[in-house]
């Protein structure tokens, strides 16, 4: 690049020309038009746009939205989020009593409008009135696997042998007649059907007192995980065994398994969840739900691993699917420990298998057929989620399950309602709700966060709301808004208020988030903060680009070159196409641009000269 050592003088790729005129410089990057994120309506900003955080029906699962698709969503959330323009604290999960032993809550089944809990091998009746267990009614052949009630009786699957109890006696295979090995539990044209580890199927017809075999699966030992009724091609109900390579229909006239299109890659954990909701079936292989549909068969992957899955803090498994009215419901194990009984110590089958350690916090998540969302997350990390029944015990419609070593259970609603509409709907104590990450559609440009505006209702000075702030991708660094209103952070008053960032010089970010925490009344389950929506209000920045514009003079030598020679220079120049280098100071102020050459206007003389005047001008991007 020549030096520029003279007045009026520049250098344009590679070559020094003459100037008639000072350099004009400007600003060259345009405005771009105001955009709305979300709700339109409730944006009240002129210059400003606006990201509206008020719905987050759409579940969980967005860590980097694209604003135009992901408006809806979210990335992390405990709280209620079914309800479009009500951000509300969880239902209240009730602890069943305490657990009278040691044991893993294994099986939580209804019997006789009744809630019974299998504590491992111990059998225990729950008492509706009194919140606790009665005494054992006995003991099981073995921690059961499945139970499921039968002409009146409940059956518990136990390994090498099965019980049954008819609501006063606990009777074993054995003493009915016959020991029979049994993993997994059906019921089915009026038969009960067994099927133990190693894939062998039979059915009494005499409530367990005799067997007959029917099929054999060919797939080895350990494979099989749950036996379900749903319908096949021909639109019959029928038995259905998933399996940890996909999922099988019975021919039980022949006595055979038959291959369903849902066919899956080995999955340690594959099929254990798996029940029918509405027309279809869902069968799980690890965090992956699978929508399985027949007559004309349909797949869809729609579990809580899709998009971007969940916080690696909630990692596992899901052991059981369980349908309710509105949603089914998922089971996601953190640990390894449901698993482990089915794999055969030596067997080459599995001899390369590992488990990963327990950690993180098991939870239960629902699917309501548009997103998923979070029930219940597990108070202590690294224990198993075990039994559980969505069960209409003591005239109480409740999700029922086995965690942290307790049972517990939460209301559910036949009918969808908004739980503010709901008398005796009871909250838990507090959730927590994280916005994905907003970047406005350009993740390298920085914005101006300017204010925030929430509207809040039924909040009281024990019932509050708290909201912090993330930059940049920042994952660990929470800032909490205040004013001059919540000095302290905590939002405790119905209404509109606004926040500022920066005591109002505003904040630059290339992208944002939030996370909002709600906090219960005190003493009071029935009412719940209610955040209706937030409004954060930005300035799209320009990015700094600067045209010139400059009269260049190609009418006499200049620097050892002929005039002709500059205007052919510059005309090469301009169509180049490329970037090339523009400078038009020296010294201390020297500046250097690459720039592209948008136009050439200008006068020629005509005749037998080669030169002129042109003015030029360019673009530094």
């Amino acid at each position: 690049m020549p030096a520029v050592t003279r007045q009026r003088e520049i250098s344009l790729f590679g070559n020094l020309y003459p100037m008639i005129e000072d350099v004009g410089v400007e600003t060259a990057a345009a405005w771009a038009q105001k955009q709305v994120i979300g709700d339109f309506t409730k944006d009240s900003e002129t210059p400003m746009s606006s990201w509206i955080i008020g719905d987050s029906s759409g579940g969980i699962g967005i860590k980097d939205m694209i604003e135009e698709l992901h408006g809806n969503r979210a990335w992390w959330s405990t709280a209620e989020i079914r309800y479009r323009g009500h951000n509300l604290l969880p239902r209240l999960a009730t602890q069943a009593g305490s657990n009278p032993g040691v044991s893993h809550a294994d099986i939580v089944i209804e019997f006789q409008n009744r809630t019974y809990v299998a504590f491992g091998t111990d059998l225990r009746l729950w008492n509706n009135v009194t919140s606790a267990y009665g005494s054992t009614l006995g003991t099981l052949a073995g921690i059961p696997t499945d139970a499921k009630v039968h002409k009146d009786k409940i059956y518990f699957a136990c390994g090498t042998d099965f019980n049954r109890y008819d609501g006063s006696t606990l009777t074993d295979g054995a003493t009915l007649g016959s020991a029979q090995p049994c993993r997994y539990l059906e019921e089915w044209d009026d038969k009960l059907f067994t099927m133990d580890n190693d894939g062998q199927l039979d059915y009494s017809i005499d409530e367990g007192v005799t067997w007959t075999t029917n099929a054999d699966s060919k797939l080895p030992s350990g494979y099989f995980t749950k036996l379900f009724r749903y319908r096949n091609a021909a639109g019959e109900r029928v038995l259905h065994l998933a399996t940890k390579v996909g999922l099988l229909v019975l021919d039980f006239d022949n006595a055979r398994w038959i291959q369903t299109d849902l066919v899956l890659p080995f999955h340690a954990f594959g099929g254990l969840g798996s029940d029918v909701w509405r027309d279809a079936t869902y069968t799980s292989a690890g965090l992956s739900v699978y929508e399985y549909k027949t007559g004309p068969p349909s797949i869809r992957s729609m579990g809580p691993d899709r998009d971007a899955g969940l916080p690696s803090s909630y990692r596992g498994s899901i052991t059981k699917i369980l349908a309710g009215h509105n949603a089914i419901f998922v089971f996601i194990d953190a640990t390894s420990e449901e698993e482990a009984d089915l794999f055969v110590a030596g067997d080459d089958e599995y001899g390369m298998m590992q488990f990963d350690d327990a950690v993180g916090s098991s939870l239960i998540m629902q699917w309501d057929g548009i997103g998923w969302s979070v029930v219940y997350v597990s108070t202590t990390s690294a224990l198993p989620i075990k039994g559980g029944v969505v069960a209409a015990a003591d005239d109480i419609y409740r999700l029922w399950f086995g965690i942290d070593r307790e049972v517990f259970f939460v209301p559910l609603q036949v009918s969808l309602q908004n739980p503010v509409e709901v008398a005796d709907y009871d909250f838990a104590a507090s959730d927590e709700h994280q916005t994905p990450w907003f970047d406005a559609d350009n993740a390298v440009v920085d914005k101006t966060a300017a204010i925030l505006t929430g509207y809040f209702t039924d909040m009281t000075a024990t019932e509050y709301a708290k909201i912090y702030y993330a930059v940049d991708y920042d994952e660990s660094t929470w800032t909490l808004l205040t004013n001059s209103t919540f000095t302290d952070g905590q939002v405790d008053a119905d209404g509109e208020t606004e926040f500022t960032f920066a005591s109002g010089a505003g904040l630059n970010f290339k992208a944002i988030r939030f996370k909002i925490e709600k906090f219960r009344r005190s003493g009071d389950a029935r009412f719940s903060p209610d955040m209706r929506w937030l409004r954060l209000s930005y300035l799209k920045k320009l990015e700094q680009r600067f045209g010139f514009r400059v009269k260049v003079d190609c009418t006499r030598n200049y620097r050892h070159k002929t005039a002709k020679t500059l205007l052919s220079t510059l005309k090469s120049a301009h169509a180049d196409g490329t970037l090339g280098e523009f400078t038009f100071k020296n010294g201390s102020g020297a500046e250097t641009h690459r720039v592209n050459i948008l136009d050439l206007k200008g006068a020629e003389v005509g005749g037998r000269k080669s030169e002129g005047i042109f003015t030029v001008t360019m673009i530094a991007p």
